[in-house]
């Protein structure tokens, strides 16, 4: 996992991260559905509902191999932890917006945390601001929604980032930052205030763009996303893409030379079943594969301290590498070359064992007799012994 040519020599480690999103509900596990459905007019779904091919009505560019799924079942985590394993991802950045606008999401990051250790996967956190501005009219005084986005804060540190799962980048315990609702948005002087309890230098805010060439010295680097959309169109082709990617790593400073820089690769980008949460569909469309190359190309060549895949899962916004009925392992198998190379290893996991967790899937929602044959294979996968994973997945 060494990048010899990095700025620092051969000692600094390089790693992939994919942002995991953690709130999907079924009816069947958890008695409601969450996130699988609409209710935005222009492009509402609903998953009771069967379509003439005998599927769900689900708010999604195409079907995960598994069906709706939700996101606290053991073994839908199981499947997609090995999946990561196995395609050279390393971590996952998951969104938090606290414990009280969206508790159930909360539960849900809970749940998964005893898997990190088992898997091997390491947690990094994307602290949504909203949380202490959101709903509107929550609290009376702009003082007060900066004391609660503090107080979570502090909670989140406490919780999650002080804990061992947490990853680490060159030495720092980095914090995303989202930023939601435009016109509520935190200042840099408010920002300024939350991060004064920051008091471990260990501690690290990545921002935005926008945010890192605003913010100042509070801010401890910057992600890219999915790179905006042209406003005449409401779309991004390639070209546009990469201007945007470009234009990331170009902008440097004096500040650069010791902040972190997550790059961005994407798949593509489409929020149609949402309708773009109600403001219009965006596209970026994924070209065979061409954006994911492309931004995958750019972020090797340009050194990123650390990678963040966009996304594992966001099957409303059409950007998930997990496996479709539309694109099958290609984004698997494309990640884990590309990951290989970024972190200057040889990629010797088969494309054939990208197939096996899904027989474990399957064969547990089955209720496979031989548990232990299960066990085994799955073990053989995470120390991998892949020969011997998919011999003993052949009766599967």
């Amino acid at each position: 996992m060494l990048f010899a040519d990095s700025p620092d020599g051969p000692n600094r480690t390089k790693e992939v991260y994919a942002h995991f999103l953690t709130w999907f509900k079924t009816r069947e596990f958890s008695g409601r559905w969450e996130m699988w459905n609409s209710d935005y007019k222009q492009s509402p779904h609903n998953p009771d509902v069967l379509l003439y091919n005998g599927r769900r009505d689900l708010a999604v560019t195409s079907h995960p191999l598994t069906g709706p799924y939700d996101s606290s079942d053991p073994d839908i985590l199981e499947y997609q932890f090995l999946l990561m394993k196995l395609s050279g991802i390393d971590g996952i950045i998951v969104d938090w917006d606290g414990r009280r606008i969206n508790p159930y999401r909360h539960e849900c990051l809970m749940t998964l945390l005893p898997y990190l250790e088992r898997y091997k996967i390491k947690l990094m956190l994307c602290f949504e601001e909203w949380c202490g501005y959101w709903p509107k009219g929550t609290f009376q005084e702009r003082a007060q929604e900066v004391k609660a986005a503090q107080d979570e804060l502090l909670w989140m540190i406490h919780t999650f980032v002080d804990q061992p799962f947490y990853g680490t980048v060159n030495g720092k315990k980095p914090i995303l930052v989202f930023r939601k609702i435009p016109d509520q948005w935190f200042t840099p002087a408010e920002w300024g205030q939350i991060a004064s309890i920051l008091t471990k230098d260990s501690l690290t805010l990545i921002f935005d763009p926008g945010a890192y060439q605003a913010f100042g010295k509070i801010v401890g680097g910057k992600y890219f996303w999915v790179g905006d959309f042209d406003p005449q169109t409401n779309s991004a082709d390639l070209d546009w893409c990469k201007q945007m990617y470009s234009n990331f790593f170009r902008v440097k400073n004096e500040r650069i030379k010791k902040e972190l820089v997550f790059g961005g690769v994407s798949p593509g980008f489409d929020d149609s079943p949402v309708w773009g949460w109600g403001t219009g569909a965006r596209k970026a469309p994924r070209y065979r594969g061409q954006r994911f190359d492309l931004t995958w190309t750019l972020s090797v060549e340009n050194k990123a301290d650390v990678i963040q895949v966009i996304t594992w899962n966001d099957w409303n916004e059409g950007t998930q590498i997990e496996p479709c009925d539309a694109f099958g392992y290609q984004y698997l198998e494309m990640n884990k070359k590309y990951a290989a190379k970024y972190k200057g290893e040889t990629d010797t996991v088969p494309n054939e064992a990208l197939r096996i967790p899904f027989k474990i899937y399957t064969a547990r929602k089955a209720d496979f007799s031989d548990g232990d044959l299960l066990n085994t294979i799955s073990r053989c996968l995470l120390e991998g012994k892949y020969s011997k994973a998919i011999q003993l997945s052949e009766p599967l």
